[in-house]
Formats: C-alpha cells, sequence, structure tokens
C-alpha cells in the first residue's frame, strides 16, 4: 500500500500530528488532547511528518532540531511516531520510518529515539538498536532508546 507523506515544520499544519498522536498514543493512557503538544514542537526547525491515505491522516512523526556536536554527525531525535490501529501492520510506519533514513542519510544525521517497549521489535526490524537499559517515563510507562546510523 502506497501513502503520501506530507512534511511541515512548527506549528504549521500540527493539526493532523495531533490528531494522530492522541488517538494512537494518548487517549489509550485516559490522557487529553492538551498532551498532544510536545515541547519544541512550535521550533521552526521541527520537523513534522504525516502519513495520508487519500485524505485521512494515518500516521505521524516528528523529527526535532539537529544536535550538533562539533566534528560529528547531527543527532536528530525521532519521537511521536503513531499509526491509527486500522492501519497497523500495511506498512505505514515501515514507510514513515524509510522516509526518515532517506532524510537522515542526505543530511548526514544520526537518529535516535525512545521507544516504547512495545515498539522496540518494530523499531530493530528497520536497523535500530537498543542503547541502554529500560527507563520509565511519567504517565507513559517503560522505554528504551534506540538509535540508527545511516549505512556508509
Amino acid at each position: 500500500m502506497l501513502i503520501r507523506i506530507d512534511e511541515s515544520r512548527g506549528l504549521e499544519r500540527i493539526g493532523p500530528v495531533r490528531q494522530v498522536r492522541f488517538e494512537v498514543l494518548r487517549a489509550p493512557l485516559g490522557m487529553g488532547f492538551e498532551d498532544t503538544l510536545f515541547a519544541g514542537d512550535q521550533d521552526p526547525q521541527t520537523r513534522h511528518m504525516v502519513a495520508y491515505q487519500d485524505t485521512e491522516p494515518i500516521g505521524c512523526l516528528t523529527l526535532m532540531p539537529p544536535e550538533n556536536r562539533s566534528g560529528l554527525a547531527d543527532r536528530v531525535q525521532l519521537r511521536g511516531m503513531a499509526v491509527l490501529q486500522a492501519w497497523q501492520g500495511h506498512g505505514v510506519g515501515r514507510q514513515l520510518l524509510d522516509y526518515v533514513a532517506r532524510l537522515a542519510k542526505a543530511q548526514g544525521w544520526e537518529l535516535w529515539c525512545n521507544a516504547r517497549d512495545s515498539a522496540v521489535p518494530f523499531y530493530q526490524s528497520s536497523g535500530w538498536c537498543i542503547v541502554g537499559d529500560a527507563f520509565d517515563i511519567s504517565r507513559i510507562g517503560p522505554h528504551f532508546r534506540m538509535e540508527w546510523r545511516s549505512p556508509r
């Protein structure tokens, strides 16, 4: 299944991102819609990707601005990745990660994320590696830090 991926920056067109975040990441935990706006979302360098099937937003992820490290590859945090339940298992998440991997490779970025324990196998199947021990994010649950580096 082929989807369309739309990219925006900062708060420009963030409505679909927040909609998917709410349905997948916040409502199941009893959290409100106000919890879908993350610190840093407003930064004009923050990049939001939304996967669409026709005009319906069905998946999303966010890339935070690069962390500049002198003489090393920039590190970029992927966060808030979500795919609507009805579309999980149809390749939407894989297409989003492939899109971001191409972008990271072109920019020379290393990617990292804090993955929910239930999402770790998905990330691993796309070449991401666990770095460190499990940790808990308040109100959300256990996570693992994961990293992806562009194949040289």
